[in-house]
This record gives structure tokens, C-alpha cells and sequence, in this order.
């Protein structure tokens, strides 16, 4: 897969994970190809989680997108589909990265959507999102 251009929507956190003897820390990144995807052409985008050493973890992870904060898509079957609810969206099972391709439809451009993905690692919760805003084609 070629580069992915930063284009300002990359997402970093840094958790703290307790367990019973030692906290492990977490680094999740959602990288997409641009703020500003082509209806209909394709956009990559790249969900990463390491812990500190650089080591690919285990993690699950719901996709949505959001429209002024409600979620209007999720991933199901295999593909982005209109759906609603905070819970919506079918759990993707990787370790260390994930990455896949989306064509948004011409109903959302124009409109600031947000891509989030809601991952699940060592025992934490977190939601990275990227500002979307689809553009017509040339």
C-alpha cells in the first residue's frame, strides 16, 4: 500500500492500562489519507496499536461515522452501512494494525462528518476520530 499523507487527521493517545502487577502503556494512531476525501474514490485509512516497545497488541475495534456527534454509519457485513446508535457496528478483531479502504457516497458531500474508530485494548476504551468532509468529483 502506498504512503498515506498525514494531512492533519492523525490521532494519538497515550494510556494508561492498570493490571494487577504493573500498568502497561498503549499507543493507539488512526491515520486517513486526507481530511478531504473524493465521493465515490477510494480512502485509505490505518488504526495502529503498539504498546511503549514498539510491540503490535492485541485489540478489538468498532467503526463508525458521526454527524454532529450522532452515529449515521457503521462497519457491518463487511462494509460501511447506515446505521444509529453509540453501540452500533459490528467488533473487528487485529493485532497491532488494521487498515482498509472506504468510497464515501455522494450523499455526504459537503457535510463534516467524523470517522471513529472505538478500540477496545487492555482493558481500556479508546475513540479516535478524524474530520471528514467529502468532496465532489473534479
Amino acid at each position: 500500500m502506498a504512503p498515506m499523507r498525514l494531512a492533519g487527521a492523525l490521532a494519538v493517545l497515550l494510556v494508561l492500562a492498570g493490571t494487577a502487577s504493573a500498568a502497561t502503556q498503549i499507543r493507539a494512531t488512526l491515520r486517513t489519507g486526507t481530511p478531504a476525501p473524493v465521493v465515490d474514490e477510494p480512502w485509505r485509512w490505518a488504526v495502529t496499536v503498539r504498546d511503549t516497545k514498539g510491540r503490535a497488541v492485541a485489540a478489538r475495534m468498532r467503526l463508525q461515522i458521526l454527524f454532529a456527534g450522532t452515529v449515521v454509519g457503521c462497519w457491518k457485513g463487511g462494509a460501511m452501512r447506515q446505521c444509529s446508535g453509540a453501540n452500533a457496528g459490528t467488533w473487528i478483531s487485529f493485532r497491532g494494525k488494521r487498515t482498509g479502504v472506504l468510497a464515501w457516497p455522494a450523499q455526504s458531500v459537503g457535510v463534516k462528518l467524523t470517522f471513529q474508530a472505538i478500540i477496545v485494548v487492555a482493558g481500556q476504551t479508546l475513540r479516535l476520530k478524524a474530520p471528514v468532509t467529502v468532496q465532489p468529483k473534479p
